[in-house]
């Protein structure tokens, strides 16, 4: 699919020039939104302007534009001016308008919402308001929600008049008089269900919901849990406010784990594709914070080097195994903390079940350690020709891949416990620690062993 979108975007940027707008027109006919977003990336602003254009309609142009980043969009809305902004803003989707009013800055955003109706502009400033990450900034507003007192075939036929301004509709809604949430009934129930039947006699009055100032992972967490296409959002009065998508949560996820990916290997939160794309400067403010405290527990782990020199300048061989011991130690830290951030992030693991965790990944360590051990002996042994400097190494790789295991799986706990994300606690910081750690392991044990047995 690249390579044909690339060589679209080789034939519409020649069209541009040639200025034969009838035949892009009919390219674009043919293209899906995510389509058309994959052929923006081949394309300078200037030339998506150009082909935003052509669109047929405002509608058209809504849904196209939600395919792409933030920064695109803004470009582009830029270029149309603000009383086309505002058009288009007010045929988007609720929360997709909400997520680009909230990247720009506040005076653009209120100009444009001060163009846009005013029905529409509430329903965004309504989502605005939520904190960022939470269940009510990714709802959307358009749901459909009926009286308890309507029979089956009345909801059917309001369903016909309110489809054209629904997002989707995958449930429908029960409220009472007090708009509070009381029963649900997916689409499908409702269309077999008997058309004079109160839709009251026919809903599932035990509705799964979220709280609209709930972390946007609860949301994502029970979607993928009940394999919902949607979950009503309501406010602490039980009142319901929205409706979030299964499309969004995909979106959620999606941000989620680069968020997580991006603070595991040490570089500060950056959402979407923006890190990739950011310039070399960017790039390296990114990740600077970490890397300077990597840095500077190095100076700490030199630090245990000189002062364990005696030792090194009598057994020399022993320098020649630090990078394994570090290593291995760095890489069984990493993969205990990775994996039980993955646990946390996904349910799998709860913080009653730290004991258990902790000593399976013990075992774990244990297990990996003594094979690692005996082999690297063995290895040592052969080649330096000496007894006590395999033991002194085999043994050393042991204990710190144990310790590794216990520190990669205890640090991202304690950051859960803290209220911190425990994505932090995997990549530099947790090898930092362990390298310091095992190499006062090693230097320790080898000290002991050659001083009383050597």
């Amino acid at each position: 699919m690249g390579e044909k979108i690339k060589e679209l975007a080789e034939k519409i940027a020649q069209r541009l020039d040639e200025k034969k707008f009838e035949e892009i027109k009919e390219y674009l006919e043919a293209l899906y939104p995510s389509e058309f977003a994959e052929l923006a990336e081949y394309l300078t602003l200037e030339q998506v302007v150009e082909l935003v254009k052509l669109l047929p309609d405002d509608e058209n142009i809504a849904l196209f534009l939600s395919e792409l980043n933030l920064d695109l969009q803004s470009g582009i809305m830029s270029a149309l001016g603000k009383e086309k902004a505002s058009d288009i803003l007010e045929e988007m989707d609720a929360d997709d308008a909400a997520d680009f009013l909230g990247e720009i800055a506040p005076q653009e955003s209120r100009e444009l919402l001060d163009l846009m109706p005013k029905e529409e502009a509430e329903e965004i400033e309504e989502l605005l308001s939520y904190k960022e990450n939470t269940a009510g900034s990714i709802m959307t507003s358009d749901f459909v929600a009926f009286p308890e007192n309507l029979t089956a075939e009345e909801a059917i036929k309001k369903i016909r008049e309110l489809s054209p301004e629904a997002e989707m509709i995958y449930y429908v809604y029960i409220v009472d008089k007090r708009e509070k949430l009381v029963g649900v009934i997916s689409l499908r129930d409702l269309i077999v269900a008997n058309p004079d039947a109160k839709i009251s006699e026919i809903m599932e009055e035990n509705v799964v919901s979220v709280l609209d100032t709930e972390d946007q992972e609860t949301a994502a967490k029970i979607i993928a849990d009940y394999d919902f296409l949607a979950l009503p959002v309501v406010n602490n009065k039980g009142i319901l406010v929205g409706m979030i998508t299964v499309d969004d949560i995909i979106d959620v996820m999606e941000n989620e784990v680069t968020e997580d990916i991006h603070k595991m290997v040490g570089s500060s939160e950056i959402y979407e594709d923006k890190l990739i794309k950011a310039s070399s400067l960017t790039r390296a403010k990114a990740r600077l914070s970490w890397l300077f405290i990597c840095m500077i527990g190095g100076i700490f782990a030199g630090s245990v080097v000189r002062f364990y020199s005696d030792i090194l300048q009598n057994v020399v061989a022993l320098a020649f195994f630090i990078p394994v011991i570090i290593d291995m130690g760095g890489n069984v830290g990493t993969q205990s903390s990775t994996i039980t951030v993955r646990a946390l992030a996904t349910g799998q693991l709860r913080i009653d079940e730290l004991g258990r965790n902790i000593w399976a990944e013990t075992k774990v360590g244990l297990l990996i350690g003594l094979i690692t051990g005996i082999a690297l002996s063995v290895v040592a042994l052969i080649w330096q020709n000496d007894f006590l400097l395999g033991i002194a190494i085999g043994l050393s790789l042991c204990i710190t891949l144990v310790v590794a295991a216990i520190i990669g799986t205890l640090l991202p706990l304690i950051f859960t416990k803290i209220k911190v994300d425990p994505a932090i606690a995997s990549g530099p910081l947790i090898t930092t620690i362990i390298d310091m750690g095992g190499l006062l392991i090693y230097f320790s044990l080898g000290s002991l062993l050659f001083k009383y047995f050597g």
